[in-house]
């Protein structure tokens, strides 16, 4: 029983990583693009505000 609990806990963190993921897909493409600190910054501005502390580049 603990086994399915468990596996049912991992395929939750799965998607709720891939759906994220799709979601802020622009943001993740503008960070692998950019090539320096300052262009990774303005990729912050993809996010909503109150996602740039969890998922946003700091300074």
């Amino acid at each position: 029983m603990s086994g399915l609990v468990t596996a049912a806990i991992a395929l939750a963190i799965v998607a709720a990583t891939f759906t994220v993921q799709l979601v802020y897909r622009d943001y993740y493409t503008c960070l692998n693009d950019s090539l320096t600190k300052t262009g990774q910054l303005s990729c912050n501005d993809e996010l909503p505000p109150s996602l740039v502390p969890v998922f946003g580049v700091k300074e």
